[in-house]
């Protein structure tokens, strides 16, 4: 089946763009996943990256022609995050990748966000042989479906492009991980957002001491486990890497 890769993005400036989506785009290029393109879809970034590193054209732009491996799709205006379940910045890029995968004739939306990280052959495999249905992984610190990485199949592009044309303001009333229609959430694979997971912290285990200096240190945090297939809200102290010689 034929796919694209995306995530959603808003770039601040250029340290955000080197230390987010160009950390992305760097990792997947070398990851096996079989995919045409890797999309950002923009939510009117006030930065955006030189057209020789990645081109950017309007959400608006036509995109069967399109010929490059890698590209940011851009909305004009930014809508942003008004607060923690009232998020229509991201609602809006998120289902606009339905339209783009009709426009470029596949059969397969691998959505994976700009902090989420694959790491392993066995969940590459996975995504790569899937054909059917709305696919998520599992949180299990937060128990609830990991939005982060999903693989949408043709089968469930109607009922993508449903969800899209009942929320012309993308406005909805709970956040994704309790809305989505997922038809399989898979539990096999372990991952999580180990950027939370405290640890030696005592009294201070409250997130109000996160910003505190001394309590940025990697005493004060849990490490990825070794054996994780995969990583989201992942952030610039931790280190990723595929262990590409396992066994898928």
């Amino acid at each position: 089946m034929k796919a694209i890769i995306f995530c959603t993005s808003f770039i601040k400036d250029a340290p955000s763009w080197e230390s987010r989506y160009q950390r992305w785009l760097d990792y997947y290029e070398d990851i096996p996943i079989n995919a045409i393109k890797k999309i950002m879809i923009d939510d009117g970034s006030p930065f955006l990256p030189p057209a020789e590193i990645i081109n950017t054209i309007s959400h608006s732009a036509p995109l069967a022609s399109n010929t490059d491996k890698n590209l940011i799709i851009r909305f004009d205006n930014n809508l942003g995050r008004q607060s923690g379940a009232d998020y229509p910045g991201w609602w809006r890029s998120f289902l606009h990748s339905v339209k783009v995968a009709n426009e470029l004739g596949v059969d397969k939306i691998i959505h994976i966000e700009s902090d989420a990280y694959i790491m392993t052959p066995r969940l590459v495999n996975f995504i790569n042989v899937i054909e059917s249905g709305w696919n998520v992984l599992w949180s299990p610190r937060y128990r609830f479906p990991e939005t982060a990485i999903q693989v949408i199949c043709r089968d469930q592009f109607g009922i993508f492009e449903k969800i899209k044309d009942d929320h012309p303001d993308y406005s909805f009333p709970d956040i994704a991980e309790r809305l989505l229609p997922f038809t399989a959430v898979h539990q096999q694979f372990k991952g999580d957002r180990y950027s939370d997971f405290t640890k030696n912290r005592w009294i201070f285990r409250s997130r109000k001491f996160n910003k505190i200096p001394i309590f940025k240190h990697v005493f004060f945090w849990e490490t990825i486990p070794p054996d994780a297939d995969f990583v989201t809200q992942g952030i610039s102290r931790q280190q990723f890497v595929f262990r590409r010689n396992e066994e898928a």
